[in-house]
């Protein structure tokens, strides 16, 4: 139980204590004229009356006490200004913003700040937290007594679930006893201890978290614990010992530091002596930033695991951008960078490795140790209206076996952005590319000598906006469906051409696609179309938002072909490229890009994703994915609310290309208002060629508002 948070609450019974009141001065309504701390103090009753010998303030009848965002009702109130005491009693109510306490009566001495109330009941909005209490008393500055106390998350007269203590003594930032607590589920006694200690820190505090269990078909039962370590305020870690079945141990630790703002990072690291694969296997990922003087900075991003194997069998540890990439592209890519950024210039030193998942030997795999790019970006030129850039970059590409070579590129252009009659945007451009290398480690010792490549490029980019801003009711049905007062509807038509010379490049080494820059000799044309809305009502957080755009462009070629197909004939047309975003209200959305052949008439690439939404919550997504002979894939997750409290949901995962199987998840959710439990089963279906074996994996999760969960929901079943 979050002790911690129980405490918090009920000392906000004793939030009186700091409420002084002064001699009033009118019978009914009294405005005291205290102020600092939290401002004056207002009463107002049915009775007042001063008793001067005894000292003693008595209010009866619709008693209100005001201060700030504080506010005690009661029936019947009592101050000595002798003692100090404070009394109230009667459907005794204090509001503070929007916690509300609820007791028979209350006793308090204002200097001390000590007292008790009795038959409490604290409800705390933030964290939904319902607290009883039959007795609370502040015995010292730090000290608390509780008596015959209940905590809970649920707003129901009888709970689902409660905690419950005959006694807790605390000392805040010390330990606290606590005599008989009980977890009840209904009115059922489900875990008692006669007595315990616990630690009680306003601060995190180390500790066991609640353990996953799960099977799987293949490798048996699972069980992962962990251990929290609060180190200090300003770093913490979490230690690992998870059971894996027929797997063995799993040792891990994942380590976080925040010392400044500008300055934390994360490092996790895995070991496994994994009898299934017969042989110990390890992962690292770590993160870090910090901010060097004179506003220098540096970054890092290092992902790397033992095997190509890794990453399949143990996907849930990767990280996020790590995971995409092990999935889509293959590879793990780390990176350490650093530089500064002017208000004209950029300077950026890096250095990349990229770890090839469908080799075993990762030798070969090019690296970048270092690149070093200087960046100038677009400036006047002596106050003229004629710009400039400049992009300057070094790359060493290295490999343990094979050659590599150094490589400089250097890329000056001179601009001239204007506009025509004050309407067309007109960006002419001239530019010269020089790109020197040098290998070594050349077995035929072709690169021994330096070689060159000099390309003149040219562009012209030309373009207009053409908008109308439509009132709500000329949309009335899109009005009312979005809550929107204006729309504002662009279209913006553009047409280029860009200019490359043709060069001989067939001698230079090739690494990426600086090495090889294509004859360029073409036109481009298209136009993008925006529907931009303005609610109705804005807030802080809302403005104009863009419920949908189009793009659509495409390339003449008057130089090199875009393809030559199988009988030789070239293609100067490209594909038709577009992109569309669609909000098409408030329960529908979707997403598409896709390129069109013109000569073959089928896309080369669709890809697509609709997620719609109802009022009950019940979603579906549907994904789909087509790149011609590399790709084709269709995903679909779905949530249905079968009743109230219960959903299920799905997960599918299918490739169309080669009509497989890949994975098939059934799940099913009880959601109740301070409680949810569920149950998800992964049919993950083996790979032809054996790399990836069936297997059945069954997880269940437990959750208690406000506490804390035993296993983890599927993130994409938060659709």
């Amino acid at each position: 139980m979050r002790l911690r948070a129980l405490l918090v609450g009920l000392i906000i019974l004793f939030f009186l204590g700091s409420v002084p009141m002064g001699t009033p001065a009118k019978a009914q309504e009294i405005g005291d004229g205290v102020s600092g701390g939290e401002g004056p103090v207002e009463i107002e009753a049915d009775e007042l009356v001063y008793d001067r010998e005894e000292k003693t303030y008595e209010a009866h009848g619709q008693v209100e006490v005001i201060r700030g965002d504080l506010t005690l009702r009661a029936d019947h109130g009592k101050l000595n200004m002798a003692t100090k005491i404070l009394m109230a009693w009667g459907s005794v109510i204090l509001i503070e913003g929007e916690d509300i306490l609820e007791c028979e009566r209350l006793e308090i001495n204002l200097d001390t700040r000590l007292g008790k109330v009795y038959g409490a009941r604290l409800f705390l909005k933030d964290q939904n937290f319902h607290i009883t209490a039959g007795e609370a008393e502040k015995l010292g500055e730090y000290r608390y007594r509780i008596r015959e106390g209940y905590f809970t998350t649920c707003d129901a007269k009888r709970p689902p679930w409660k905690f419950t203590v005959k006694e807790l003594d605390v000392t805040l930032e010390g330990m606290g006893m606590v005599k008989e607590p009980t977890f009840y589920l209904l009115d059922i006694p489900v875990v008692y201890l006669p007595a315990s200690y616990v630690p009680i820190r306003r601060e995190r505090q180390s500790g066991f978290l609640i353990p996953t269990v799960g099977y799987s078909n293949d490798f048996g039962p699972e069980v992962k614990t962990a251990f929290y370590w609060a180190i200090s305020k300003d770093m913490d870690a979490t230690l690992y010992v998870n059971y894996l079945g027929d797997r063995g141990f799993q040792e891990g630790v994942e380590y976080r530091y925040a010392f400044t703002r500008d300055t934390k990072g994360q490092a996790n690291f895995y070991f496994i002596n994994d009898d299934v694969y017969d042989g110990n296997r390890y992962a690292f990922f770590v993160e870090h930033e910090q901010k060097l003087p004179y506003d220098f900075y540096v970054k890092g991003d290092v992902n790397y695991v033992s095997d190509i194997a890794y990453t399949r069998d143990f996907d849930d540890e990767l990280p996020g951008r790590s995971k995409i990439d092990s999935r889509s592209l293959r590879e793990l890519r780390s990176t350490l960078f650093g530089g500064k950024n002017w208000d004209r210039f950029s300077f950026l030193a890096e250095g990349l490795y990229f770890e090839d998942l469908t080799r075993d030997d990762n030798d070969e795999t090019v690296q970048k140790l270092p690149e070093v790019r200087f960046v100038a970006f677009p400036q006047p030129i002596w106050k003229t209206p004629v710009f400039y850039d400049f992009n300057a970059t070094y790359t060493n590409f290295w490999r343990r076996e094979g050659f590599g070579a150094h490589r400089w590129d250097l890329f000056p252009e001179i601009l001239y952005p204007t506009r025509l009659f004050d309407v067309v945007k007109v960006e002419p451009a001239v530019g010269f590319r020089e790109t020197l290398y040098r290998g070594y480690d050349d077995p035929i010792r072709q690169l021994d000598k330096w070689q060159s490549r000099e390309v003149f490029s040219a562009s012209l980019d030309t373009g207009v906006e053409f908008f109308r801003v439509y009132e709500a009711p000329e949309l009335g049905p899109l009005s009312s469906l979005y809550r929107i007062a204006k729309w504002l509807h662009t279209l913006e038509p553009t047409v280029g051409y860009h200019y490359n010379t043709d060069v001989n490049q067939d001698e230079n080494p090739f690494f990426d696609r600086v090495d090889r820059i294509p004859y360029t000799n073409e036109i481009s044309y298209g136009f993008t179309s925006r529907l931009v809305g303005k609610p109705a009502r804005e807030g802080i957080d809302i403005g104009p938002r863009e419920f949908g755009k189009l793009k659509i462009f495409q390339n003449y070629s008057f130089g090199d072909p875009y393809v030559v197909d199988a009988r030789g004939k070239e293609r100067k047309f490209s594909n038709i490229q577009s992109e569309l975003w669609w909000r098409f209200n408030p329960y529908v959305w979707t997403r598409a890009d896709a390129e069109f052949n013109p000569y073959d008439t089928n896309f080369y690439k669709l890809n697509g994703t609709v997620l719609v939404r109802d009022n009950r919550n019940d979603a579906i997504q549907v994904e789909y994915r087509n790149t011609e002979d590399q790709i084709q894939a269709l995903n679909l997750y779905g949530r249905v609310k079968i009743i109230e409290p219960l959903s299920v949901y799905v997960a599918f995962r299918y490739n169309l290309l080669d009509n497989l199987w890949v994975e098939r998840i059934y799940g099913a959710e009880y959601q109740s208002q301070c409680w949810s439990m569920g149950l998800t089963v992964d049919d993950i279906v083996g790979t032809p060629d054996g790399v990836q074996r069936d297997e059945l994996k069954v997880t269940f999760y437990f959750s208690l508002l406000g506490l804390g969960s035993l296993g983890n929901r599927p993130s994409w079943a938060n659709l």
